[in-house]
């Protein structure tokens, strides 16, 4: 019954180990790992959709402007031709010319035929030149007019562009929303497995010393023999010893309750993986291989994969240590980065300069604490 009994608990140790090791492999890939690539992808679809939005304000506020220039010179232009018209009106001879006067009233009080002459002459003259010019700022100011139609039309194109980028823009929120909500809960549900799958190794790790336990209890107890008496009466032999039942062997002791496994990491493994990605570039919502946000660098820094532990804001609830070592993690509310020694630290720092190392006492005055994953 016992050696049914151990090889019953040998053949459970290793279908845990199995199972371990199968989902060991499974950690090189994830079960969230499409959905932080579609995070990714939504985010950047996002920035890209904002920057297209910005610039469309951008060009309808130059159409704006314009068009407010052509009205005011279409204002101007009304105002020139009203003027023109009633300096007109004030000629006789424009007045003459539209049959207002009649021939004779000219004429009324000329002295002499070449006083006549030279004031239907004059009046002629002014008459024809302010006529032509009401008749030239009349053409430009209809000019005007098509071209304020023409920007109207343009106006309202750009806001209908605006418009529609301001639904693609919260509908791309949406995505981001979503699949940010889905990668929490896929995470959250990761952690949960694997401490199920701790707990399972730690009950495996006990039971395997417990069989240990009973097997050494069995070989003591087959290597115990009987011996032969002899009570002084000279020669006579002792009989021969009755044989003995094997003493029962003794309960193993129970095997002390394991405790939780430790999040701590090599510090030295954290340090060695930021500094190879020294020069990469920063991209918002990265968690590489070639591009990474602050926080997707500090979860590959600390796992060796790529993948998102969480966000700064997980990050400071983690534990707080006043005695920073190499490969503690340098965060605040809302940035991020592995403290590599001598008071600087490895971040993935924005766009224009990707991961660097900087000092962190340039940014005491952002709230950083150092904290122990």
């Amino acid at each position: 019954m016992r050696t049914a009994n151990t090889h019953k608990n040998m053949a459970r140790c290793a279908a845990t180990a199995t199972l371990a090791c199968v989902l060991g492999l499974g950690l090189a890939a994830p079960a969230y790992a499409d959905t932080a690539s579609d995070l990714a992808a939504a985010r950047t679809k996002l920035e890209q959709i904002g920057t297209q939005t910005q610039q469309i304000y951008d060009e309808l506020a130059t159409q704006t402007q314009a068009l407010d220039q052509t009205a005011g010179e279409i204002t101007q232009k009304q105002q020139e031709i009203a003027d023109g018209q009633a300096k007109l009106s004030t000629y006789v001879a424009g007045e003459y010319k539209t049959g207002g006067l009649s021939l004779l009233q000219v004429l009324t009080g000329v002295d002499d035929l070449s006083d006549m002459l030279n004031r239907l002459f004059y009046y002629g003259k002014v008459s024809d030149k302010q006529a032509q010019t009401i008749q030239e700022v009349k053409e430009l100011k209809q000019q005007l007019t098509d071209k304020q139609a023409e920007q109207e039309k343009n106006v309202a194109a750009t806001q209908k562009k605006v418009d529609e980028l301001n639904a693609q823009q919260a509908e791309a929120q949406n995505v981001v929303n979503s699949l940010d909500s889905q990668l929490q809960a896929e995470l959250a549900a990761e952690a949960e497995a694997n401490a199920a799958l701790q707990a399972g190794i730690n009950a495996s790790t006990a039971e395997k010393a417990t069989v240990s336990n009973e097997t050494a209890g069995t070989t003591e107890n087959t290597n115990k023999g009987g011996g032969t008496t002899n009570d002084g009466g000279g020669n006579t032999p002792a009989p021969a010893p009755t044989p003995q039942p094997p003493t029962p062997a003794p309960a193993p002791a129970p095997a002390p309750t394991p405790s939780a496994p430790s999040q701590s990491v090599d510090g030295g493994s954290v340090v060695s993986r930021a500094y190879s990605k020294l020069g990469y570039a920063y991209s918002w919502g990265g968690i590489g291989p070639n591009s990474f946000d602050c926080s997707g660098f500090v979860s590959y820094c600390l796992t060796g994969r790529y993948c998102r532990l969480g966000t700064t804001v997980d990050f400071m609830g983690w534990t707080r240590v006043s005695d920073p070592q190499p490969g503690d993690v340098v965060v605040n509310s809302y940035h991020t980065g592995i403290y590599i020694g001598n008071g600087q630290m490895i971040h993935a720092s924005d766009y224009k300069t990707g991961v660097i190392i900087s000092s962190v006492a340039a940014g005491m005055n952002n709230n950083y604490i150092f904290v122990r994953y």
